[in-house]
């Protein structure tokens, strides 16, 4: 009787914990579920890169339809929901941002992401 109910047990234990492993919702990317904030974040960004490069209006409308061109792709599509089709997804993205900025555009950003001042904030840390 006591293997009976210990083999019970066992089954319904094993049985609990693989069904909680199968659910899906961890994958999740948590930006296109709060749209507000991911547009806040995204116009965030835009600026930031306007103060770098000094973009026209024209490039800032652009970059703004294929952020939001980007964020429909990551809503509605599953597969890009796993880390890597996430990750491919964003690589896409900043190739596609990068193509609308000019040669010298580009000059000015890689020289800041690589400048002194990208450097001091990731090596001169107080604390």
């Amino acid at each position: 009787m006591r293997k009976t109910i210990l083999a019970i047990a066992t089954i319904v234990t094993l049985t609990v914990g693989n069904s909680f492993a199968q659910r899906n919702n961890r994958h999740e990317i948590p930006a296109v579920n709060n749209s507000r904030v991911d547009n806040a974040f995204e116009e965030f960004k835009i600026n930031k890169l306007d103060e770098i490069v000094k973009l026209s209006r024209k490039q800032e409308n652009k970059i703004k339809k294929i952020e939001n061109h980007y964020d429909r792709l990551k809503s509605s599509n599953r597969r890009y929901n796993t880390y890597q089709g996430a990750q491919r997804l964003e690589q896409e993205k900043q190739k596609e941002i990068l193509s609308v900025l000019t040669p010298a555009q580009r000059q000015r950003l890689f020289a800041y992401q690589h400048g002194s001042h990208f450097d001091n904030r990731r090596y001169n840390r107080k604390g």
